[in-house]
């Protein structure tokens, strides 16, 4: 990561942290939330490197919770919508790619398909 970038997230996290107290402030009505928000904007204003060890908490857990999310994401929809599909597909017996045909042997399961093509399959493909 260069320099330029762990400003920048030195800066985010700066705005993070002032966004978070002005949302107290908004809530809890307690003036030093607002006092300690423009206290952060000041420093971040002049001095944001002071929140690099914060940013690099604060993306490191992102990273991490970013990680965890997308695979409980894609575990849900395995097995809340690919999983009951397959069962139901093996259930009701239909076979689509002839995987019986297949593993009997019994030759390929490639259909053999003479067809002389003409000027309207051109036209209309569907």
């Amino acid at each position: 990561m260069n320099e330029n970038q762990k400003k920048d997230q030195a800066k985010d996290t700066g705005m993070a942290l002032i966004l978070i107290l002005l949302i107290l402030f908004k809530i809890l009505r307690q003036d030093y939330y607002l006092i300690a928000a423009v206290v952060v904007l000041l420093v971040n204003m002049t001095r944001p490197q002071l929140f690099q060890p914060l940013a690099r908490l604060w993306f490191g857990l992102s990273n991490v919770l970013g990680g965890v999310g997308s695979r409980v994401l894609l575990t849900i929809v395995f097995y809340g919508m690919i999983t009951p599909v397959g069962l139901i597909r093996r259930f009701s017996g239909t076979d689509p790619m002839k995987f019986k045909r297949w593993k009997d042997g019994t030759g390929s399961v490639f259909v053999d398909r003479s067809h002389q093509y003409t000027r309207t399959d051109i036209e209309r493909p569907f």
